[in-house]
């Protein structure tokens, strides 16, 4: 653990609520359920906090009066997040939801006016994991780009324009949907200069731009390309707020006002204002501030790690090209299952072994920050050696 980390460790009335970033006195922080040490985890977006953390952290805010009541998703500490996210992306408004599912589905949805086709990534989690909801809420037919790869290009959006221009019965595309960095890739990123080339192409022909952005926070520190910079391609940006802010639940759509000032009526509409929002935005802003800078420290962490184990005999990193923060962990010569659990013991949490038994999917967050480099290389060199 770095003196930093370790010195905010000490001042907790409990070591486990260290990892809610917290300060002393923590509500909750002796209760069942708060880990009595930090825990880095080798898998996951976020601090994987337990439910006793996750109690602990919004006691603390509510006895530092960090926590303002909304009235359905309205006002209080939702609109101070909302407020929030609209200045970091860049954007005039942003909007609460729910879930990040139905923020997809309602930007899309705002963007095509309720008539004509979208274009996504075939990998996409709009595409794959939504139910087709965009074909059977909304009426709009969708057309997947790209099978097995995160980027599409410009080329291949011409062509689907040209398709859609020459048909017999004229179906327009009006928007393109585009998800960064990519879950079912492994966290790889669309290629931001074919990114800015469909942009400014949709711009010229008056298509609606939208990013589903999830882990785009995560992007920056590999790509160098900022949020921002991301979201001013794009009318309207889905941000998550549970896997790296460490919100029970929630999703931020940031845009313009013309097109979100109103849009409290339709997530009312579809089931998505929540009577109070207030237990997942309070906890999304303060994890929200500075997380940034932590991510980067914990991206540099990671770096050292992968370096020093590289340089030892039966360790590979593997890594995907446009990657960011997941990779594949081999170690040779040992048993995987017990490497593990040796991992265990020290407060280290690796996932379970890959299916197919090569390794390990790895995954760097804010967690990483827990031990210095040495440290936590030298935790997995240990356990490798049995």
């Amino acid at each position: 653990m770095n003196e930093i980390d370790r010195r905010n460790f000490l001042m907790m009335s409990s070591a486990g609520a260290a990892a809610l970033g917290l300060g002393t006195g923590a509500a909750g922080a002796d209760d069942a359920g708060v880990r009595p040490l930090p825990v880095v985890r080798l898998h996951g977006d976020g601090l994987g906090l337990t439910p006793g953390e996750y109690a602990a952290c919004l006691g603390q805010l509510a006895a530092e009066e960090k926590i303002e009541p909304d009235y359905y998703s309205r006002g209080g500490s939702v609109e101070s997040l909302e407020l929030r996210m609209a200045e970091l992306l860049g954007k005039e408004r942003a909007v609460f939801f729910p879930t990040g599912t139905l923020a997809n589905q309602l930007a899309v949805r705002v963007l095509a006016g309720n008539e004509g086709r979208v274009l996504l990534q075939e990998e996409s989690h709009l595409y794959n994991d939504s139910g087709d909801c965009c074909q059977r809420l909304s009426n709009l037919p969708v057309i997947g780009l790209s099978p097995g790869d995160g980027t599409f290009t410009l080329e291949q959006v011409q062509a689907e324009l040209d398709r859609a221009a020459t048909g017999r019965v004229s179906t327009p595309i009006r928007v393109i949907g585009i998800e960064s960095p990519v879950r079912r890739l492994w966290g790889q990123v669309f290629d931001y200069e074919e990114m800015r080339r469909v942009s400014g192409h949709a711009r010229d022909q008056g298509i609606g731009m939208h990013l589903d952005g999830a882990r785009m926070f995560l992007a920056p520190p590999y790509t160098g390309v900022s949020v921002k910079q991301y979201a001013e391609l794009f009318d309207t940006v889905y941000v998550s707020l549970w896997k790296y802010f460490n919100a029970g639940s929630g999703a931020i759509l940031a845009g313009p006002d013309a097109l979100l000032e109103e849009m409290y009526h339709t997530r009312r509409m579809y089931g998505g204002s929540l009577p109070y929002g207030w237990a997942f935005a309070a906890v999304a802003e303060h994890y929200l501030e500075g997380f940034s800078d932590r991510f980067q420290e914990a991206v540099d962490v990671s770096e050292e790690v992968f370096r020093n184990l590289e340089s030892r005999s039966g360790f590979e990193i593997e890594r995907l090209p446009n990657g960011t923060n997941v990779a594949k962990l081999k170690v040779a010569g040992t048993d995987l299952k017990r490497f593990r659990e040796r991992l265990a013991e020290n407060h280290i949490d690796l996932p379970e072994p890959l299916a197919d038994g090569t390794g390990f999917k790895i995954q760097v967050n804010e967690t990483w920050r827990f031990l210095t480099p040495d440290r936590l290389a030298g935790a997995l060199i240990e356990a490798a050696a049995g």
